[in-house]
């Protein structure tokens, strides 16, 4: 689950607990990393008012990424680079960024042996965009890779 390190501004966007609610079909699901804003090498889920989902990865601070994503609404101007699925949708339904929410659903521990953690990042990833059913045109994920798995 994901808990506030309570000592930034992102700790009031963080959904807590162990458990979320499925974006689009509401069944809980458990999450079994713990995690803080601090932590690193995440695959994260934001969703807005609507209770649409956005599934990400980050190999920096959560923290970081959901500011990110909050100065992308803030600073929203079509057809640049703070134009993204997350920002268009809020911008769009009229949303404002202190309403944006997020959680850790997986985190990335490094590899015993020498691997590739940032691939990994990005097959888990894959594997809750997937379990999450966050994509077009029934949530906020425009696309979905297999290139991590081959």
């Amino acid at each position: 689950g994901t808990y506030p390190c309570l000592g930034c501004n992102c700790c009031s966007s963080i959904i807590k607990g162990f458990k979320i609610n499925h974006p689009t079909k509401g069944s809980e699901v458990n999450l079994n990393e713990y995690a803080t804003c601090k932590s690193t090498f995440v695959v994260y889920l934001l969703k807005c008012l609507c209770g649409l989902g956005y599934v990400g990865q980050t190999s920096r601070e959560v923290k970081m990424r959901i500011q990110e994503h909050k100065s992308n609404i803030r600073n929203f101007k079509n057809d640049t680079q703070r134009d993204t699925q997350v920002s268009r949708h809020f911008i769009e339904f009229k949303h404002n960024c202190m309403q944006l929410r997020g959680c850790v659903l997986d985190e990335v521990a490094p590899d015993r042996r020498v691997g590739n953690r940032l691939q990994r990042l990005l097959q888990i990833e894959g594997k809750w965009i997937k379990k999450l059913n966050t994509l077009n045109p029934d949530d906020l994920n425009e696309a979905w890779s297999l290139k991590p798995y081959l």
